[in-house]
């Protein structure tokens, strides 16, 4: 099982990130990105599976910076808060930033061996799509019902 951590991100900010250590042997690094309702008891399930096969796993609680500790539920005045951050609050920018900070860790020295994979879901099905798109290559970036990413700027 893995636990929370705090990591300092590119911009200096500290956030919670979700980290479940592999077990056994070690077939690679993992970011696994979070759904709108943030790092949630079925993210943390995920990236505890991942895990069990093998893979260092993070996942960055992105709205730490404007709701630090924000899990929500799937519907009501939770759910709608999680709109509100994903689309007013939290710039979409900062979530790829986030995630390539955790990719550059499980790459350094800190958290070595084998490759980094990237997966999202939901809002943060987005993350690796655009990820993809502008980040140095990856082994395998990956999205599960994916919202669109917002255009580039």
């Amino acid at each position: 099982m893995g636990e929370m951590i705090r990591m300092t991100m590119d911009d200096g900010a500290e956030i919670a990130v979700y980290h479940a250590p592999a077990e056994g042997e070690r077939r690679g690094g993992l970011v696994l990105v979070q759904e709108i309702f943030g790092v949630t008891d079925h993210i943390r399930e995920l990236c505890d599976e991942y895990a069990a096969d093998g893979y260092e796993v993070l996942s960055p609680a992105l709205f730490d910076r404007e709701h630090p500790g924000f899990e929500s539920d799937y519907s009501g005045p939770q759910f709608e808060r999680a709109v509100e951050l994903a689309r007013e609050l939290h710039p979409f920018e900062q979530s790829l930033k986030d995630a390539q900070t955790c990719i550059d860790a499980l790459k350094g020295a800190k958290i070595s061996g084998g490759p980094v994979f990237i997966t999202g879901y939901c809002y943060g099905g987005a993350v690796p799509r655009r990820g993809a798109q502008i980040s140095p290559p990856l082994a395998s970036p990956s999205s599960h019902y994916a919202t669109p990413p917002p255009p580039p700027v």
